[in-house]
């Protein structure tokens, strides 16, 4: 790709007219994942000849995939009008993005118009879309079809590494494996296999050595088959439907490594060792489930285990009512809370992960290790801790400017300067918005470059700009309860209370070993509509040492009920902690709330006995 982008280069420079130029530098952008350049070369494509309907279809194609799905298929459309005679492959466009929204039977309708018989993706498409649908006859009529044209396309991991090139939502990856399998396309033996000692192949020896590099590569997760007594069809579904789902939500944040539930499968029917399978798989940690039945009463117990110490990190067991109508129910009941708990920033997993580097130099730690620091840091907030991460972050883009997550965490850590006045240097907010720009053009699909984004929007008070954004980073991963609580509480602040409350109060249910910040945003509400009594009473629940947002609000509330014993104790909490607050509350306030609350706050810290500076 690299020659093929200098080629490229080579022909826009010679002719800056020529649109296949354009279109290939647009290709070898997307291909090198350099979305930034990818974008304005494949508009650039676009627009010097919107009349030739195979670059502009690729282009939309493109476009799609790399996450601007109405633009791509918005165009398709029109190219696709333009000729009625298009080649088949025009509809892929279309098919991929009914099919990442769970429309099967239209993804389904769309893929049969491809007609191209040596198209290896026309049958693959079929059988996905056949598989989710539980259409059997017709998914094994496009398996044989696939059979008869493309062969090598048989093996479900070839058919991975093929689509991931294209497409860069994992989630959706990962969803088309899933039609496919359930299609009934197999495991190839030829990928299971490996050169062994005298120049044989041998299974086993593929396995150890794929476990093998992963184990180097550091943090992957295994969720093993779901287990269940019985012969009970239900259960085997939910269990099957669990493991499924968990595999989907742990894959949509961006940095977990999940490995495949293909690569799992094998331990289905057997019994487990969970510290000899990690190892097997390569896998770090490993989350096994089981479910029992009694009458209508469920039972699903979850652990989480440390593959290499074997110590158990979470456990949870959740009765339920059980009856064949309510799989699906369960489904989306369980599965949110066992991915929130285990994956979101403040779950199990990133704080093992942070415990884990705690012991490392940032000499000897990798980019993708870099981000769990940041994790660990907003755990045990400090100047000094803010000042080091910061560095780590700031050379970990110099050498690595593709690492998204690295860019979204730089981002949070900018931004960490204006909120908590830590380590400032010129024009925070900007820093901030450009390193989140940077993350979302290299990944548009992951939630932690579109939460950083919408957090840079939020205190640069473009309000307007903001409330889309954070809209999208909910809708990219409702699993995520952190990212869930932190845009409520900034929806909130903006001014949208009502919606901003329930969206943090979702977030809550998600996690029952939230962090006491997700309630913020219940506590000023509370105080804004002058249920002083409910505030406090929501505050006290924080139960965060050293979090000042605490003694503040009982303060201030305290003061408007002329408690004022108590009232002065919550101030010289906040006075300790932030000695300069009296000098500069309304700033601090005003980076948060709308002048009208900020004066309603300073007004009851007043009765409580601080003297704000006017204008500070």
């Amino acid at each position: 790709m690299e020659r093929a982008r200098d080629a490229a280069l080579r022909a826009v420079n010679l002719d800056p007219a020529c649109q296949m130029g354009w279109e290939q530098l647009a290709v070898a952008h997307y291909f090198v994942r350099d979305l930034g350049a990818f974008r304005p070369a494949a508009e650039r494509a676009i627009s010097l000849n919107p009349r030739n309907g195979s670059t502009c279809a690729l282009m939309a194609m493109l476009l799609a995939y790399s996450g601007d799905w109405d633009r791509g298929v918005a165009l398709t459309e029109k190219i696709m009008a333009l000729n009625p005679h298009h080649p088949g492959w025009y509809h892929g466009t279309a098919f991929m993005d009914h099919y990442r929204n769970g429309e099967y039977e239209e993804a389904l309708q769309v893929a049969k118009k491809i007609t191209m018989p040596e198209f290896h993706w026309s049958h693959l498409q079929v059988a996905a879309a056949c598989g989710q649908l539980n259409r059997r006859e017709e998914a094994r009529a496009a398996i044989e079809s696939l059979r008869k044209y493309s062969p090598t396309f048989l093996d479900v991991e070839k058919c991975r590494e093929d689509i991931a090139k294209w497409i860069l939502d994992d989630a959706l990856v990962e969803r088309l494996v899933q039609g496919w399998r359930k299609a009934g396309l197999d495991d190839s033996p030829q990928q299971e296999t490996v050169v062994a000692a005298g120049g044989g192949t041998s299974p086993s020896a593929a396995k150890d050595a794929s476990g093998a590099m992963r184990a180097e590569e550091g943090f992957w997760l295994a969720v093993l088959p779901f287990k269940y007594s019985g012969a009970n069809a239900e259960l085997a579904a939910l269990a099957e439907g669990l493991t499924e789902d968990i595999v989907t939500g742990l894959s949509r944040f961006s940095y977990l490594r999940v490995i495949a539930q293909g690569s799992t499968a094998r331990f289905k029917s057997e019994a487990v060792d969970v510290r000899a399978a990690g190892k097997e798989l390569g896998a770090r940690y490993v989350m096994e489930g089981s479910l029992r039945q009694a009458g209508g009463k469920l039972r699903v117990a979850v652990q989480l285990v440390d593959a290499t110490s074997g110590a158990h990190l979470w456990a949870e067991t959740y009765d339920r009512a059980f009856s064949p109508e309510t799989v699906f129910e369960l489904q989306d009941d369980l599965v949110p809370r066992i991915v929130s708990t285990v994956a979101d920033q403040h779950g199990i997993l990133p704080r093992s992960m942070s415990e884990a580097i705690r012991n490392k130099s940032d000499a000897q730690l990798s980019p993708y290790e870099a981000v769990f620091r940041v994790f660990g840091l907003h755990e045990r907030m400090s100047p000094q801790e803010h000042a080091d991460v910061r560095e780590l972050l700031e050379r970990a883009v110099r050498n690595t400017p593709d690492q998204s997550d690295c860019w979204a965490m730089l981002a949070t850590l900018y931004s960490d300067e204006y909120m908590f006045g830590f380590n400032l240097r010129p024009d925070p907010l900007g820093r901030a918005l450009a390193a989140a720009q940077r993350a979302v053009e290299i990944a548009p699909a992951s939630a932690l470059a579109s939460q950083a984004l919408a957090q840079s929007l939020f205190f640069r008070r473009e309000r307007q700009a903001f409330r889309p954004v954070a809209e999208r980073t909910l809708a990219l991963n409702p699993m995520d309860g952190a990212t869930t609580a932190f845009m409520g509480i900034l929806l909130a602040c903006g001014g949208d209370w009502e919606h901003g409350c329930a969206v943090a109060d979702a977030a809550m249910r998600l996690n029952p070993h939230f962090p006491g910040w997700y309630r913020l945003g219940v506590v000023v509400n509370a105080y804004r509509t002058r249920d002083y009594h409910a505030a406090i009473d929501a505050a006290h629940r924080i139960q965060m040492p050293g979090y000042f947002w605490t003694p503040l609000t009982c303060a201030a509330a305290y003061g408007q009920l002329g408690e004022s014993q108590a009232a002065q104790k919550a101030l010289g909490e906040l006075l300790a902690s932030r000695p300069e607050f009296a000098r500069a509350a309304r700033e601090e306030l005003g980076k948060w709330f709308e002048p009208d609350l900020v004066e309603h706050i300073i007004e009851g810290l007043g009765k409580a006995g601080l003297d704000a500076a006017p204008g500070g």
